[in-house]
């Protein structure tokens, strides 16, 4: 039957049946892999760098407006200021900037952004630790901006290389948290200009204007500035008991976990440490307090602070107990400082690591090396470039780790802390819980996210409760197990399914094993971290396009099925899966599990009538629908605008004259 594309209107394109309708967020673009753009800013102005430095010395956050050119794409009339804080007195006057595209046209956007910063990666030979850093952050769960480079002209001449990064505003927040209407606050920048104010958490009494030089509010149109924060400041310091005062109105596992990426990473021009970079978000939907990380250009150890031994930092480090109460008292309250050191072992255990880390400091170097060495401006020379890459190099009396060192010494010091307080976050899944439900190794017929029909794995979630994957391997092969390990941090579902593709392509949307099946027969092995088996099939000549699936669901052998399911119930010989709701018999709805920006999930009609795409948040709420459309009966791929959805768990809809279908997805950005 011929694969058709349904128009939803404002929700996808009519496209070539080969192609699949991207549904990005803003800057995916900008910030996908390891990029390097090209940024030209023209000023008309004949004294523009004198109008921009007397602005920042006045303390003006005032735009110039400019031409900005970027990889050939023209934005007119952007703004463009000066910014930050010791790194405005570099020494080569590569100053940081802030480009505002919305300045002085209030619809203008690159790739949906509204601006973006140009760090000058200030103290950092290697020009990567902020990019390292933000990147495993966002690979471990936590909602951080992006980082990627950019090279930069001013008026035609190469002024130097920059580290890219997405600015924290409401696109930001849609993006991370599904809602943008909470309180935005900002640490102040407590080094120059700011009086010796820090945003340290200390209680300076109700009145909001004891806290208006220690915070920087960022949520002009606020009916309610202020109260959200004291309150958390207020419980903070006044309660009797912080273990039950600070929970209720903090998200503390993201507060663990940004704060023990700090400390791992002995980025200690942070909260623990300087007191600064960060903001808070007070969640429009929790009403919690979120933490979200900022500026890590001095981080693996590049910091002038008073702590020097990086590599052994203790992970209950705190620069002062009582100017930094929230971590002080997070680390003396003992139902507390267990939940952290737990949070702390989750986002080091099989992330920290030489092996994960190393290949891509190499990749990051090959990619930038050229654009360093044309800076003309950069800070440190070519050889302190290549040497702090590889190990520690001192400048002006400071010692600088060297990437790679640091992280091989860190991660050894980490483990032995960890063991020595006898805290250990490995949960290996148990049999039963998680298994291998269906699997095509002779397919031509159902396509992955990119469109090409390839083998594929579906493993289901028989419980209820969210399962971590991160780790777990997959094999085709009993003798060498470890052949593909789950990324960080896949999780599957209470009831959920996920679909591995087993087609060696690793760099495309979804999960994609780096092993293809055999359809003349082999085997499939699900195992733990310590390999020990979740489950195991062997199978032998397979019939194109036909599946074997455990029937009955989930706990029955593996028999032949003419009617694949993947990322769904596996049915009967009836069509109708056990456990949901009768829908027509000829509809379904397949999702790819995880589904991601720029995927696309199919049904088939069996006759014309009304269609409606809804996707619910697990509280069940609405958050997307499409407007209802009559369709023909046929096959159909949608694009799903996922723009502002956070990542998460979502029940996926379809509603048509033949009846309803639903599945469960986990959406990932």
């Amino acid at each position: 039957m011929t694969r058709q594309w349904l128009l939803f209107s404002c929700v996808c394109l009519a496209l070539p049946a080969a192609t699949i309708p991207a549904a990005r967020a803003a800057g995916d673009a900008v910030f996908a892999g390891q990029q390097v753009h090209t940024i030209e800013i023209d000023f008309p102005q004949p004294a523009w760098w004198d109008s921009l430095t007397i602005y920042y010395n006045a303390g003006l956050e005032q735009y110039l407006a400019a031409t900005v050119t970027i990889n050939g794409e023209i934005l007119d009339s952007v703004g463009v200021r000066f910014k930050g804080n010791i790194s405005y007195y570099h020494p080569n006057n590569k100053k940081p900037l802030r480009l505002k595209f919305d300045e002085f046209i209030d619809v203008q956007r690159w790739d949906g952004l509204k601006g973006v910063h140009l760090n000058n990666c200030w103290e950092d030979p290697t020009f990567m630790r902020e990019k390292l850093h933000f990147d495993y952050c966002r690979y471990v769960g936590i909602p951080a901006p992006r980082a990627n480079f950019a090279e930069l002209y001013l008026n035609g001449e190469l002024w130097g290389f920059y580290s890219l990064v997405e600015h924290v505003d409401k696109t930001f927040l849609s993006s991370r948290y599904s809602n943008s209407s909470g309180n935005l606050y900002k640490a102040v920048d407590a080094v120059v200009g700011g009086g010796g104010l820090v945003s340290d958490f200390k209680w300076y009494g109700s009145d909001p204007s004891a806290y208006y030089d220690r915070y920087e509010f960022k949520t002009e149109e606020s009916p309610n500035p202020w109260t959200d924060l004291i309150a958390v400041i207020d419980s903070l310091n006044n309660s009797p008991d912080t273990g039950t005062a600070l929970p209720p109105v903090a998200n503390m596992n993201a507060l663990y976990r940004a704060i023990s990426t700090d400390i791992l990473f002995a980025n200690l021009d942070s909260y623990a440490g300087s007191g600064r970079n960060f903001y808070v978000y007070f969640n429009a939907t929790t009403g919690k307090m979120d933490w979200i990380p900022w500026d890590m250009n001095m981080s693996l150890g590049s910091y002038w602070g008073d702590a020097t031994n990086y590599e052994t930092l203790a992970l209950a480090y705190v620069s002062s107990t009582e100017d930094r109460p929230l971590v002080a008292k997070i680390h003396s309250t003992p139902s507390l400082a267990g939940e952290y050191l737990y949070a702390f072992c989750e986002i080091f255990t099989g992330h920290f690591s030489a092996v994960r880390l190393f290949p891509e400091i190499d990749e990051i170097a090959t990619l930038i090396r050229p654009y360093v060495y044309a800076d003309p401006r950069k800070m440190y020379t070519n050889a302190l470039f290549e040497e702090n890459i590889v190990s520690d190099v001192t400048v002006g009396g400071h010692r600088k780790p060297g990437l790679k060192s640091f992280i091989s010494a860190r991660e050894a010091n980490v483990q032995s802390q960890l063991d020595a307080l006898g805290i250990s976050c490995e949960h290996p899944i148990e049999p039963g819980d998680v298994v291998i439900n269906e699997f095509m190794a002779d397919n031509d017929s159902i396509p992955d996210p990119a469109g090409e029909a390839e083998d594929w794995i579906e493993i289901f979630n028989l419980t209820s409760a969210e399962i971590a994957l991160g780790g777990a391997y997959l094999s085709d092969d009993f003798a060498t197990p470890t052949k593909w390990q789950f990324p960080e941090p896949t999780v599957i579902a209470p009831g959920g399914y996920l679909v591995i593709w087993a087609d060696e392509d690793l760099a495309q949307e979804g999960l994609h094993a780096s092993f293809k099946l055999s359809a003349g027969g082999e085997q499939i092995i699900f195992s733990n971290t310590d390999l020990s088996v979740i489950d195991s099939t062997s199978f032998g000549a397979q019939t194109l396009n036909v599946s074997m699936a455990r029937i009955p669901n989930g706990t029955g052998p593996f028999v032949f099925s003419h009617t694949p399911t993947p990322g769904g119930p596996n049915t009967t010989a009836s069509g109708i899966a056990a456990e949901e709701p009768a829908a027509g018999p000829g509809l379904r709805l397949r999702v790819p599990n995880p589904f991601t920006p720029g995927a696309a999930l199919s049904f088939h009609l069996a006759q014309a009538g009304p269609v409606e795409l809804q996707l619910f948040d697990l509280p069940g709420r609405l958050v997307y629908s499409t407007h209802r459309s009559i369709a023909a009966a046929g096959a159909y791929r949608v694009g799903l605008d996922a723009a502002g959805l956070g990542s998460g768990v979502y029940l996926c809809r379809l509603r048509t004259s033949e009846g309803v279908a639903t599945q469960r997805i986990l959406f990932v950005r």
